[in-house]
């Protein structure tokens, strides 16, 4: 573990290749690389970042299609595209942490994974539980939701995604584990159009909410 006192890290705000598997990991190589380029010895990806957040399901929670499309380009533990990653990180000698919608059999979970600089998967976990639409899409964790944080080479480094940090116990259990580094990981986040829309998925909404 680093004695140094400082560590940079990176913050992911880009767009994936929505709805592209491959072009979104390709994607994800780039912007490793581009931020240890910079000195970054961490970077941090959003919540769903690979293939995207499936934001549709707020507005049209059933449509088959785009749900069918989501499962195909949804990532893989073992897959040749994880494999990609993990040679990205070690290549570039950063410490990933990312968020990616998780197949098992075609069912999906909101997963996330922290990569060593090494390119080796330090810690792999699920959502506790997804949040309210997104259980049309998502299941909930069978456990691993607790095993959230890892050692790396920057210190000990935890994470938790969106909601589970209203979850008292679970952030709890987070700060036990003697976590120094926390990535919060949400999705995209725009202003609030108005009366009629979701203050609890905007901007203003998830702000109070991390404010807490």
């Amino acid at each position: 573990m680093s004695t140094s006192k400082q560590v940079r890290v990176a913050v992911t705000q880009a767009e994936p290749v929505w709805l592209d598997l491959d072009a979104t990991v390709d994607k994800t190589c780039s912007l490793i690389a581009d931020a240890a380029s910079n000195g970054a010895q961490l970077i941090a990806f959003p919540e769903c970042w690979v293939p995207g957040y499936p934001a549709w399901i707020w507005d049209r929670p059933v449509d088959p299609q785009m749900t069918t499309a989501y499962m195909r380009n949804s990532l893989k533990l073992d897959s040749p595209q994880m494999a990609k990653i993990q040679a990205s990180a070690a290549a570039n000698k950063v410490i990933v942490v990312l968020g990616f919608s998780e197949n098992i059999h075609d069912s999906l979970y909101i997963s996330q994974a922290t990569l060593g600089c090494d390119g080796k998967i330090l810690m792999t976990r699920k959502k506790i539980k997804a949040t309210h639409m997104e259980r049309t899409i998502f299941g909930d964790s069978t456990g691993d939701c607790l095993r959230s944080v890892a050692d790396t080479d920057v210190g000990r480094v935890g994470a938790l995604s969106c909601w589970e940090h209203i979850q008292p116990l679970l952030k709890y259990h987070t700060y036990a584990q003697r976590e120094q580094i926390h990535i919060s990981a949400w999705p995209p986040l725009h202003p609030h159009p108005g009366e009629g829309a979701l203050y609890s998925v905007s901007k203003e909404g998830s702000y109070s909410l991390r404010s807490r």
